[in-house]
């Protein structure tokens, strides 16, 4: 998603604390209804970002990428719904956004895994095809993938791997959030 600002628009807040976000800022970044928003501060100013639970999760994410990729020699990254949060082995960047038909079975919850005939990119500019992408979360609540990109034949338990990890971050994710 390229930035673009959207500036001179203003609201007052309610008898509760309230704002209402304007639909061009939420259409702009691609916020819904139900959306978590993490809400920080910084000086004077009040910023809010989606939360994307993945991203608080790197002391989880790391050693299991760690473990994937010593026991089978393989790439190996883990996403949240828009960006690459770590990867090891590959030269992934963490900046870039993901492009939109990974996004697109993130947000289905819809695994892929290859086919030469419908090969899917990792990143918006088209850079490292994935071989295997396993979504984490729950209906109603796409949290981000497992990825292999496609560098080499992957065998099926690799595969049944990155599925293992994804559900372990589904779990983790879950029972930390009901916790909270």
């Amino acid at each position: 998603m390229k930035e673009t600002a959207i500036s001179g628009i203003i609201r007052r807040f309610d008898d509760l604390g309230r704002i209402v976000v304007p639909r061009e800022i939420r259409r702009l970044l691609q916020l819904r209804e139900g959306d978590a928003m993490e809400i920080s501060v910084a000086e004077n100013s009040i910023h809010l970002n989606k939360y994307q639970p993945l991203r608080f999760r790197e002391g989880v994410c790391g050693p299991c990428l760690t473990a994937f990729c010593r026991s089978f020699r393989l790439a190996c990254a883990i996403c949240d719904t828009e960006h690459v949060l770590a990867s090891r082995v590959a030269t992934i960047p963490r900046g870039p956004m993901l492009s939109q038909p990974a996004r697109d079975h993130i947000q289905a919850l819809e695994p892929y895994l290859y086919s030469p005939d419908c090969p899917l990119p990792l990143l918006e500019d088209g850079s490292h095809p994935v071989d295997t992408l396993w979504p984490i979360g729950t209906k109603g609540h796409p949290m981000g993938a497992v990825v292999l990109p496609h560098y080499r034949t992957v065998i099926d338990t690799e595969r049944m791997c990155v599925r293992l990890i994804a559900d372990i971050l589904t779990e983790t994710i879950i029972q930390e959030e009901k916790d909270i």
